[in-house]
């Protein structure tokens, strides 16, 4: 059995510590300010955001995409250690199904504030077109959070139960064959779980992948390149989780299991590096001036590709091929951030250089609803940038993500408990 070690670096303030009511309250004003600026653009419309007839999609849907990955990647991490039987993922094991749950429903929140008004929900289930990748991406992120709830709920239910917690759904047998058969269930669940995590995000990517007048997008390549950035962003995700949380006691593991992680994420940074280089490649070697990935390069996007390659996949990699800082906390959560902040800044160039040419390239272009400066109405190239509400909405919603983290970190059972 491992030997539990703590960081003094890491060092968390107990529960119920002036520090966390603080933190709480932070998170409560977040999503009150986010919640109000929704309703404001309810009442305004879209115009108040920086998207238009040719910027389609914005902020709200590379932060949907970028909460996508982080439960896809986690739920991967979850079940696959559980399928295959990986004895080293046990103590987080619960946490990664914790963020997997939290990160599709936060996902799922996401797809609203872009709908521009609440009640254009009932025509997405009410009439969907099924031949859209968006009603199957609505579709199986539904499913995934059912299954995720599901999930999490067979982990906990007989912790739950011990403890008299209405969570625990009228489960009342605690004894150890009762939990041996939840364990045998969680495990039948990984199989499903294993491939319902890869299609929600491979789903998603086909909504970019299948569209044919986006040269940027229109790829095979959009899939596994995709899953590859769940993995690393998941990952990154539950590592920086596992080091937060063992510093109030409420999972427990050694430093070894950070540094396994660590190697884990610097193998999905090599796979995600080679499916970018592919991407790339495939789009800058046929030496066409006006493809949109010469602005990776030499674009007013350079900079945001400098900072995905340099600081979301060299950095982080360096730091974790070496054997001696995987063995340091901070080392390993320090890489971790940087592959998140990698993996998003992949997420808006996505968007932005996807939309920044109109499929119209042909003058007038294609109209943008409201005059511009040059009392033009219409463009044939685009510019995004988000508006001020957008950030707050999504400011709130990631207030009200990281609030059910809180809550779950400090009252769900995150130990896990072998079966005798």
């Amino acid at each position: 059995m491992s030997t539990v070690t703590t960081d003094s670096t890491l060092a968390a303030p107990a529960r119920g510590s002036r520090t966390m009511t603080v933190w709480i309250g932070v998170l409560i004003a977040l999503i009150l300010i986010g919640f109000a600026v929704w309703i404001y653009q309810m009442i305004h419309g879209l115009q108040i955001t920086h998207m238009r007839d040719n910027v389609i999609w914005g902020v709200y849907i590379i932060t949907f995409m970028f909460f996508v990955g982080l439960s896809a990647g986690g739920l991967i991490v979850a079940s696959a250690g559980r399928l295959f039987n990986v004895e080293r993922f046990t103590p987080i094991v619960r946490l990664a199904v914790v963020e997997a749950t939290v990160t599709i429903a936060t996902a799922a929140l996401l797809i609203i504030p872009d709908l521009g008004h609440a009640g254009r929900i009932y025509n997405l289930f009410f009439h969907p077109h099924w031949l859209s990748p968006m009603i199957w991406d609505l579709t199986v992120i539904l499913v995934y959070l059912v299954l995720s709830l599901l999930y999490l709920w067979l982990y906990m239910r007989r912790d739950l139960a011990a403890r008299g917690s209405w969570m625990a759904l009228g489960t009342k047998d605690t004894s150890d064959k009762a939990r041996a058969h939840d364990h045998h269930l969680t495990y039948t669940l990984a199989w499903i779980a294993l491939p319902a995590a890869v299609l929600v995000h491979s789903i998603t990517a086909w909504i970019f992948g299948l569209q044919i007048s986006r040269g940027f997008w229109y790829s095979a390549i959009m899939p596994p390149l995709f899953i590859s950035s769940a993995l690393v962003s998941g990952l990154a995700l539950v590592t920086i989780l596992a080091f937060i949380v063992r510093r109030s006691g409420r999972v427990s593991f050694g430093d070894e299991l950070g540094g396994f992680l660590g190697g884990l994420l610097a193998v999905f940074l090599a796979v995600e590096a080679f499916l970018v280089l592919c991407e790339v490649l495939a789009g800058y070697y046929p030496g066409i001036p006006t493809d949109a990935v010469h602005q990776l390069f030499t674009g007013r996007y350079a900079p945001g590709f400098g900072v995905e390659i340099v600081v979301g996949l060299v950095i982080p990699f360096v730091l974790m091929a070496r054997a001696a800082l995987r063995r340091q906390p901070r080392f390993v959560v320090t890489a971790s951030v940087l592959a998140l902040i990698g993996i998003f800044v992949h997420r808006a160039n996505l968007i932005v250089i996807g939309l920044g040419k109109d499929p119209i390239t042909l003058p007038p272009g294609t109209p943008l609803g409201t005059p511009q400066a040059n009392g033009s109405s219409f463009a044939t190239s685009s510019v995004y940038f988000p508006s001020v509400w957008e950030f707050l909405v999504v400011l709130g919603i990631v207030g009200l993500s990281a609030l059910l983290f809180t809550l779950a970190i400090k009252y769900l059972p995150l130990k896990e408990k072998s079966p005798t």
